[in-house]
Order: structure tokens, then sequence, then C-alpha cells
């Protein structure tokens, strides 16, 4: 569980919600903000979820994710290190997931996570166990961290990974569940937060045995559309920028 020590504030409007709607409403309200303005990859998920496999959902943050995908599969293992977050996301946690307070990498341990913070209140936003992602003011929270192969999942049918720029730790503590279960991947994968080019990111998937797509328009599209410099590197401030990947395996 999160440092005893630690006691989550949260701003005034946060606050307010908490308090005066019930958490499955606010939850509610919330993930239909997102399905008509948040990731496109949201809208796709029917097509690439397995419904016959459990989902894992790796940086759930409040679990808008995890409540899409407990609709289309049995079991969703979700996962948030931060205590303020795992707070919201474990009141509001659908029936069929369980959530888990631990930092997935590859190894196992305890680590920091450098969670942003303005005028003494923690945010709910961008925390990272990544230095090179934090924000100019943060403060360190001790968190659990292990690697999904310690967990033995099995029958898994998809996994989201959402990290900050801690991608390739977290594949690498996979490595045992991705050979034995070939789920789909969606991962997250930006040169800001890796300080690596993206064309080594993407590389470091499709050498686990994967084909890569992304989404514009409302379509998947094969990874040679894919243009590092227009739809990456010059388009962090603007519309479409891709940053989401969903990797198919190769059988």
């Amino acid at each position: 569980m999160p440092d005893p020590s630690w006691r989550p504030s949260y701003p005034l409007g946060e606050w307010l919600k908490r308090t005066l709607i019930p958490p499955r409403i606010n939850m509610w309200r919330v993930v239909r903000k997102q399905l008509r303005r948040g990731e496109a990859e949201l809208h796709l998920l029917g097509f690439l979820v397995r419904p016959d496999g459990i989902a894992i959902d790796i940086g759930a943050h409040r679990g808008v994710y995890t409540h899409v995908l407990s609709k289309l599969t049995p079991r969703v293992e979700a996962f948030e290190p931060n205590p303020a977050v795992f707070l919201m996301l474990r009141r509001t946690l659908p029936s069929k997931a369980r959530a888990h307070p631990v930092a997935l990498s590859d190894r196992e341990g305890k680590a920091d996570l450098l969670v942003p913070c303005d005028g003494g209140k923690y945010s709910d936003q961008r925390a990272t166990l990544n230095p090179r992602s934090a924000d100019a003011e943060v403060r360190p929270v001790r968190v659990t961290m292990r690697t999904l192969d310690s967990y033995g999942f099995e029958n898994v049918g998809f996994i989201k990974i959402d990290v900050e720029g801690l991608e390739q730790a977290v594949l690498r503590g996979a490595r045992e569940t991705l050979a034995r279960e070939r789920p789909v991947l969606l991962v997250e994968m930006e040169e800001r937060h890796t300080g690596e080019p993206i064309e080594a990111s993407l590389a470091a998937v499709t050498a686990l045995g994967y084909e890569l797509h992304f989404a514009r328009g409302g379509r998947l599209h094969p990874i040679s559309a894919f243009d590092p410099a227009a739809d990456h590197r010059s388009a962090v401030d603007t519309r479409p920028y891709i940053n989401n990947f969903i990797g198919r395996p190769i059988d």
C-alpha cells in the first residue's frame, strides 16, 4: 500500500466534486467526457481487445481505460502508484476490476514517485518515476515497484501502458508474460519523455514480435505510414500528435 506517512491534499474544485458528487456518478461523467473528447484509441478497444482474455491497465490513473475495458473483458488488473489517484481509482472501481498501488518496472523494490506539487498540494497529474519527465516542482513519494512477470497473470489478451517515459522498463519486466500470452499492446511513447528517438522505442517493441499500428481519423494505420518528424517531433503542441501505438503479436 502507499506510504502511510503520506496524506493527499486536493485542490478545492476536486474536493468539492469528491464531497458533493457520488464517486461512481462523477466517474461516469469523466468516462463520458473522455469518450467524447479524449484519446481516439478508446473507441478502438472493441476491435483490439480479446473478449475472453483479461486486460491489464498499467498507469491506470483515475481508471477511464479500466472502466471501458471492464465492459469488454472478464477482468481488468489496474496499476496506479500515485497514492492520491489510487484512492480515487479504488473508490470507483468496476466490479470486474482489481487495483494495485504498485509501479511496474523491470525490477522490484522501492522507488521515488515524483509527484508535481504546487503550493503544498500534490497534483493528480503527471506523476512519474522518470526524472526526465518530472515537472520543475515535485515531491518524492515512496512507492512499491514490481515486474509484471512477478504476478504470473494468465489468459492476458490486452495490455495498455502509460508510464511517462518508462515504457521500455515495463516491457522488460513483462517479457515472460508477453512471450507466453501474446497480448495486444497499446503503448504511449514520446521522445520528450525518454530522450531517445521515437524510432528506437518503436523498434524495441517490434523486436518483441509485434507489428505496430497507430490511430488517425478513427482508423488504424500501419506504422509504415507514420512520419516521426511530422506526426511526432513537430506535432507536440498540435493535433494530431501521434504518441499511442498499437502492437499486434506476430505469431
